[in-house]
C-alpha cells in the first residue's frame, strides 16, 4: 500500500503539514488565553488602583471633615464668649447709667432742699429746679 517512496513522502509530508496546523491553531489558542490571562490581571491592577486611590481620598476628606469639625466647634465656643462678654458689658453699662442717673437726681433733690432750706424758702427756684428735672426726664423718654 505505502511502498512507493514518493507516496510515504507525501503522506509524511502531509502529516507533518496537519501537526504543523495543529501545533499552529494550538498555540493561537494558548496565545489568547495567555492574552486574556495577562488583559484581566491588568485590569485587576488597574481596579486595585482605583480603588487604593479612592480610600486615599475618602481618607483625606475624612480628615479635612475632622478639622473642619473642630475649627466649628472652637469658633461657636469664640463667638459665645463674645457675646457673653458683650451681655456682661451690656450690663455693665446699663448699671453705670443708672448710677449717673441717680446721682444726677440726688444732685438735683439736694439743691432743692437747698433752695427750700434758705429763710425765707425760695419755693420758685426749688419748682424751676424740679421742672428742670422733669423735662430733663421728658427728653430722656422721649429719645428712647
Amino acid at each position: 500500500m505505502l511502498s512507493d517512496p514518493t507516496t510515504l513522502i507525501g503522506a509524511v509530508s502531509a502529516a507533518a503539514a496537519i501537526a504543523g496546523v495543529l501545533a499552529y491553531v494550538y498555540g493561537l489558542r494558548r496565545a489568547d488565553q495567555t492574552a486574556a490571562r495577562d488583559e484581566a490581571l491588568a485590569l485587576a491592577e488597574t481596579r486595585r488602583q482605583m480603588v487604593d486611590e479612592l480610600r486615599r481620598r475618602i481618607s483625606a476628606l475624612e480628615q479635612s471633615q475632622r478639622q473642619a469639625r473642630t475649627s466649628y466647634k472652637r469658633r461657636i465656643r469664640e463667638v459665645q464668649e463674645a457675646l457673653e462678654q458683650t451681655r456682661r458689658d451690656a450690663r455693665e453699662q446699663a448699671y453705670h447709667v443708672q448710677r449717673a442717673y441717680v446721682l444726677a437726681l440726688e444732685d438735683s433733690l439736694a439743691r432743692i432742699r437747698t433752695e427750700l432750706d434758705k429763710t425765707p424758702p425760695d419755693v420758685d427756684g426749688a419748682l424751676a429746679r424740679i421742672d428742670e428735672v422733669l423735662a430733663d426726664q421728658k427728653l430722656r423718654r422721649s429719645a428712647n
